[in-house]
């Protein structure tokens, strides 16, 4: 598997996931590990030191998390690669800032893996003791025994590199919901019907919110803060979502929103069915949930708890277990920490390294350390992310003013500065109920900086640190870059490279050189292992070459995704593509016009499209036919062809077959015009217009004694059961030529500059 949008190897390929991920597929990813152990494990904890305050502390935490959803909403609009808080505060802050926020998110996954591992024991146990199965050791000891047990199998599994299906997790977090819906109707319904029945009491809820004083409010407020991740998790899907820059913010939000109602709607459940104060002496704190659950729901309650929490924790363990390992693989080979983080196992082609590390700390703390610990140490390290990321937002303001941000904050910069001070006072307030929590952050931040500082991070980081951006910056200043996009499938289209090399340098255009790799359907796009990846990128960076001696600037791509074509035009409209550059083998499968992708790609771009089918094109080209008539993109064909014809001292033939002397008359004067193109750039040319009963054969006919053969579209084009017109479509099958085909749609190309205008113009 690889690290999305990272360098593979030594290599300058950009590995990239085709965006397929919708609005509803990024919410339901972060609300999974919301729902899965944290509202069955956490509210008792919080109803334990807030009692029914609870429903304050999380009215509260909501709050105070619009204030960071909000500096989330503006990066992520503005940049929704994926990576989230960890590479914003790397961008916006500076060393050993930026370290640090990997170095903390890689430990607060590996901390929540810990509380989901944890989870899955709690939900067997409470299904051994739901079927009355006497346990012949102390409960605890089996549960961490659980925890590890399945620790193990997903380290073994990420190991492996075994691929899981993606819309699994999609489908738990449903069941989820209406696991947590039916404990939350039958607890409602269970408190109107008997009130008081167990000592609860949910008026208390307003009649009194605040029993254990403010300071149990705040120590609860930093506790249950984790509920408020998904956030955190929808940010780093920025590169897989369709539309990052909308989607990503209104999944943040909706995230918030849907948290808030479910875990103030099961703390007043829990508050109105049992006497809090009886937690922690005849239940436990993470019990507290399934205790409710078996009374509001008689024999059926603890089991369907329990299937939540496992259900749950199985779809979260392998996507943090996997996250954990990947930032310290990043970071492996960013230099940050020792190489062998970065390396790859020459068996399993995964980083073996960073998954058994991780895994290590994973089990150590789930050994070591009681539930509650963990999750107070899981709520320091987001807080401190959190933190790091208010600040960031308030530096990328100023830092990168030239990055469009679809969002804003509103009040700037008094928002983030709360945030700010929000997330330190509830991790400092956390230090009063969980001083373990704290030490162990405190310890693994000083073995981050003396890693940083020792090791040699620093340097290393800032080697590493965007080479390109100072010159995007100053072109992005000076106006917009012509761009070129080329499709590659394979390391012999040497050609097409050198054609759009030539384009290029005309331009003065850059070139997005790119590579798809369809994934099958069911196979989740980030699973593809480094072996596998390692043909594609071999076949970019050798054509790359190309580019770099000619001193052409080129960002090379390998993009993983369902459906090539679907992955090239969403690049073409993310990066605004001028012209597509399409290479053709000639070959076609019956109902198909260039094959699928081309034919969807040249019908669909949002850009200037040239097909160039260059097979058995010879290394020079002498005699260049241009088929010329004014309903046709002729001109732009023609100044085409005087590129490749001033290379190659090539002879070009400007041909016109019309079926009337009048059309013929008109076709004539139009041929005059093309002429006057070679003319101009010095190239030697013949005009020839003749009258024939079909036009199309006789192309045909005069295709067969030239090197290359191009022409332009028809209006045609514009119908999507055309590529560049029914003749052209035809003739592209039947001449057996290299041929160039232009269709034109933009106006910033300098080769459209020259004096001819044609009627498409």
């Amino acid at each position: 598997m690889v690290e999305e949008s990272q360098p593979i190897s030594d290599t300058k390929v950009e590995v990239k996931l085709k965006r397929d991920l919708g609005l509803f597929s990024i919410l339901m990813i972060g609300l999974g590990p919301t729902l899965g152990s944290t509202i069955f494990l956490l509210v008792g904890f919080g109803l334990e030191i807030a009692g029914p305050g609870l429903v304050l502390v999380f009215v509260l935490n909501f709050i105070v998390t619009v204030f960071t959803a909000m500096a989330y909403a503006e990066l992520s609009s503005a940049f929704p690669d994926t990576g989230g808080g960890y590479l914003w505060v790397k961008e916006g802050m500076p060393q050993p800032i930026g370290f640090l926020a990997g170095w903390m998110s890689w430990f607060g996954h590996c901390i929540v893996t810990s509380f989901y591992v944890f989870g899955f024991g709690k939900g067997v146990m409470w299904i051994l003791e739901a079927n009355e199965i006497a346990i012949p050791f102390d409960a605890d000891l089996l549960v961490k025994s659980l925890a590890v047990a399945v620790c193990l199998v997903f380290i073994l599994i990420n190991y492996r590199g075994t691929k899981e299906t993606g819309k699994s997790s999609i489908y738990i977090t449903l069941v989820l919901i209406v696991i947590i819906s039916i404990f939350i109707i039958s607890g409602i319904i269970y408190i109107i019907l008997n009130p008081g029945a167990h000592g609860g009491d949910v008026t208390s809820v307003v009649s009194n919110p605040i029993p254990n004083g403010w300071g149990s409010i705040l120590i609860a407020m930093g506790f249950t803060f984790i509920v408020f991740e998904g956030y955190e998790i929808i940010s780093q899907c920025g590169e897989e979502c369709i539309d990052p820059l909308k989607n990503v913010p209104k999944a943040s939000w909706l995230c918030i929103i849907i948290s808030t109602i479910i875990f103030v709607l099961v703390a007043a459940v829990c508050t109105g069915v049992i006497d809090w104060t009886t937690i922690g002496h005849t239940v436990a704190g993470d019990d507290v949930v399934a205790h409710v659950a078996d009374i509001t729901i008689p024999k059926y309650g603890i089991l369907l708890v329990a299937t939540g929490v496992i259900l749950g924790t199985l779809a979260a363990i392998n996507s943090t277990l996997f996250s954990s390992s990947r930032v310290s693989y990043a970071m492996g080979r960013d230099g940050a920490l020792p190489d062998a983080f970065g390396t790859l196992s020459k068996k399993k082609n995964t980083p073996h390294v960073a998954i058994f590390t991780s895994g290590a700390i994973v089990i150590m703390m789930t050994l070591f350390l009681p539930i509650e610990d963990i999750a107070a140490s899981a709520d320091i390290m987001f807080l401190l992310l959190f933190f790091f990321v208010n600040l960031a937002a308030i530096t990328l303001r100023y830092k990168r003013p030239d990055i469009k941000r679809h969002y804003m904050m509103p009040f700037f910069p008094w928002v983030p500065i709360i945030g700010i001070g929000t997330k330190f006072v509830l991790a400092i307030g956390l230090w009063w109920e969980f001083p373990m929590a704290w030490v162990i952050a405190v310890v693994w931040i000083e073995i981050g900086l003396m890693a940083f500082y020792l090791y040699g991070g620093k340097e290393k980081i800032e080697k590493t640190d965007h080479p390109d951006e100072v010159a995007e910056r100053a072109s992005k200043k000076k106006g917009k870059k012509y761009k070129i996009l080329v499709p590659v499938t394979s390391d012999e289209q040497r050609s097409l490279v050198k054609f759009a090399a030539l384009v290029a340098r005309v331009e003065n255009a850059e070139i997005y050189l790119v590579k798809v790799i369809e994934q099958a359907k069911g196979e989740p796009v980030d699973s593809m292992a480094y072996k596998e990846l390692a043909p594609h990128i071999k076949v970019v960076d050798k054509l790359k070459k190309i580019l770099d001696r000619e001193q052409i600037k080129c960002h090379s791509k390998v993009l993983i995704s369902r459906l090539a074509s679907d992955a090239i035009l969403d690049l073409i409209n993310e990066e605004k593509i001028d012209l597509t550059i399409i290479g053709w083998r000639g070959q076609t499968k019956p109902g198909q016009i260039f094959g699928h992708n081309i034919d969807e790609m040249v019908q669909k771009a949002n850009s200037d499209v040239i097909v160039f089918k260059s097979k058995e094109m010879s290394k020079e080209v002498k005699k260049i036919l241009v088929v010329s008539t004014p309903e046709w993109h002729s001109s732009y064909a023609t100044n085409y062809s005087i590129l490749i014809a001033k290379q190659d001292y090539s002879h070009i033939t400007i041909f016109s077959a019309s079926a009337t002397e009048a059309k013929r008359i008109e076709e004539d004067k139009y041929a005059d015009k093309l002429t006057q193109l070679c003319h101009i750039h010095d190239v030697e040319y013949t005009k020839k217009v003749i009258m024939v009963d079909n036009i199309e054969d006789a192309i045909v006919k005069e295709a067969a004694d030239h090197d290359l053969v191009v022409f332009g579209a028809a209006e045609e084009w514009t119908l999507k059961k055309y590529a560049f017109g029914s003749m052209q479509d035809r003739m592209a099958k039947s001449i057996q030529k290299p041929i160039l085909m232009v269709r034109k749609i933009t106006q910033r190309s300098n080769i459209s500059d020259d004096p001819v205008s044609d009627k498409e113009d």
